[in-house]
């Protein structure tokens, strides 16, 4: 263990004790607090680099792990995490509202964009009725939840139809949300290729190819994820179907949550409405 030299503030004196909660010291870090037991005062060099750059711009190696985790073997790294090996792993769901804001911040920047280069935006809202204008504004404004829900309809489905390992319902939802994370970061990644759309201007054909393109990705990559989470448990045709029922099941939870959202709105009265999720 450093001893800490004297210095001209006073404030660091040679000390066993944690200078923050003052437990004795045995190691690197405090085993009571985590505080590191090399404690240093604050220069000008440590202020900028530490306290400005590292705390403005905090990008923990966790972070690159867990995102690489999700995108390559999403299901293994969930297990893994679920089996109690956690400290390489940053918490996957504060990692995906990160991404949610930089999804969110891309798309709105892009619009951004294309309004400087002159393009028309056309409003949603045009020829909407009143409900219809309320329902895309609860879309619009709860985007991050609505995103977020993926979690919790995806752990039922997969708690209801994979039953062989025995997890509990949040154990599938570190599965849906390591695999939620993995979604949001291919969906960053393949609508980046719109940016090009800046500079060479797409045609429509292209633009639809390129959207069904991204949709068929993530469709096949949750189809990996939950494949690489429960394919040793069962043969192909059996997990075949249960990713079909998988599919289904959220389908008809999704079907459920719009109706009661429909009725709400409507008053109960359903009368004819049209839906433009997320602007």
């Amino acid at each position: 263990m450093k001893q800490r030299p004297q210095d001209n503030s006073g404030l660091f004196q040679k000390s066993h004790n944690c200078l923050n909660c003052d437990e004795k010291l045995s190691g690197k870090y405090c085993s009571n607090c985590g505080q590191k037991s090399d404690t240093h005062r604050i220069t000008f060099k440590n202020f900028i680099e530490h306290d400005i750059l590292h705390g403005t711009f905090h990008f923990e190696k966790g972070m690159l792990f867990t995102a690489k985790e999700a995108l390559i073997r999403p299901g293994t790294a969930a297990l893994a995490y679920i089996s109690g090996k956690r400290k390489r792993y940053y918490n996957v769901f504060l990692l995906i509202l990160i991404t949610i804001g930089l999804m969110l911040f891309f798309n709105h920047f892009y619009h951004e964009m294309l309004v400087s280069q002159g393009e028309e935006m056309i409003e949603d809202s045009v020829g909407l009725n009143e409900t219809s204008k309320t329902i895309n504004e609860i879309f619009s404004q709860e985007s991050k939840i609505i995103i977020l829900l993926f979690v919790p309809f995806a752990a039922l489905s997969s708690f209801t139809i994979f039953r062989r390992k025995k997890l509990n319902l949040s154990e599938h939802s570190i599965i849906s949300g390591m695999i939620l994370l993995g979604i949001l970061l291919i969906s960053i990644a393949g609508n980046s290729i719109f940016y090009f759309n800046l500079i060479i201007k797409f045609s429509g054909s292209i633009g639809y190819f390129l959207s069904l393109s991204i949709t068929t990705a993530i469709f096949l990559y949750i189809i990996f994820g939950y494949y690489n989470t429960f394919g040793a448990d069962y043969s192909i045709p059996g997990f075949a179907y249960r990713i079909i029922l998988f599919f289904g099941l959220i389908f008809l939870e999704i079907i459920i949550l719009f109706y009661i959202l429909y009725g709400f709105v409507t008053n109960w009265e359903f009368e004819k409405i049209t839906i433009s999720p997320f602007g």
